[in-house]
């Protein structure tokens, strides 16, 4: 076959893709084509099991963990999957080998003395970042679209949220220099696009900041213009640091909320549907995290069924 080179093939794919999928998500595919494929395949016949084998070995040696190179994998094998539609390839049949992990890592979630010890401080400290924490906490909502809510999508007196649009930066690369965009988009899935009961004491709260607020604002800012996401993050990440949570990533409070929801027996396809998950599988296996308590209850239970 007549070698075509593997930058060509990528800038054909993602010319094809970006009709298909978001500007956030064609952004992360160039990202990773521009940062780790293109510097390191020449040609399309030169993406081998052994080439890409020696590419897993090389990201893993730099420090990359095992989730960002699948991810790069994932990338590199829809390019392949376009090459061989196009004539340019045979079937290739890609297999790498990870490491075997030790340990699994514990996906961060505050225990319910921190929670309670959070929910206590932004119950006393009034302010637009806290407020956003607040609703996380209440509603399990991604960064995201906490940052898009508009006072339009809020309605107080149903005790509702509805989800609508989320906000994020997105990192353009294709189009002259590189730079980053704020970007209001569409949530990230259909399950996205969701209602979220709203509790008295979140209603309360949303109630006393929705004083002189304009439908047409954003809830966080309060302007007309969203709230930066990373802004949140830094904000969180300082005031954990403060009241001495062991967690810091903001989205463990997603993970939170979820965790709370489920030790309080809440069943997995209602907490899918809050969540905006697109299956409950996800549910299941990203945000169920049964802490010590859980467990230990589990086996007390199991106990006294046969004694």
């Amino acid at each position: 076959m007549t070698q075509i080179a593997f930058q060509k093939v990528c800038r054909l794919w993602k010319d094809e893709k970006k009709r298909y999928v978001k500007m956030s998500t064609m952004a992360a595919y160039s990202l990773i084509i521009q940062n780790h494929l293109e510097s390191w395949f020449e040609n399309l016949a030169d993406v081998t099991p052994r080439s890409v084998q020696s590419l897993v070995d090389s990201k893993l040696k730099d420090g990359l963990n095992v989730t960002t190179i699948k991810g790069i994998l994932i990338v590199l094998k829809m390019i392949l999957k376009f090459g061989e539609k196009q004539g340019w390839i045979g079937h290739k049949l890609i297999e790498v080998k990870f490491p075997t992990q030790r340990m699994r890592h514990q996906t961060d979630v505050l225990s319910l003395c921190e929670e309670q010890r959070m929910l206590d401080y932004l119950s006393t400290h009034h302010g637009k970042y806290n407020l956003g924490l607040q609703i996380c906490l209440f509603t399990g909502m991604r960064i995201g679209e906490v940052c898009a809510l508009r006072w339009e999508d809020v309605d107080i007196k149903a005790g509702t949220i509805r989800i609508r649009r989320t906000v994020h930066r997105v990192y353009v690369i294709d189009d002259g220099p590189k730079h980053s965009e704020l970007t209001l988009d569409y949530p990230k899935t259909a399950g996205s696009y969701r209602e979220i009961p709203v509790i008295r004491d979140l209603a309360d709260i949303l109630t006393e900041y929705s004083k002189g607020a304009i439908d047409k604002h954003f809830v966080i800012s309060g302007l007309p213009n969203p709230t930066e996401p990373q802004t949140m993050r830094n904000h969180f990440k300082k005031l954990a640091a403060a009241l001495g949570l062991s967690m810091r990533r903001f989205h463990g409070l997603r993970h939170t909320f979820a965790t709370r929801c489920v030790e309080s027996k809440c069943d997995y396809k209602t907490l899918s549907s809050i969540l905006g998950h697109a299956n409950v599988s996800t549910t299941l296996n990203l945000y169920v995290h049964p802490g010590m308590e859980q467990k230990r209850k589990c086996v007390e239970d199991m106990i006294r069924s046969i004694v």
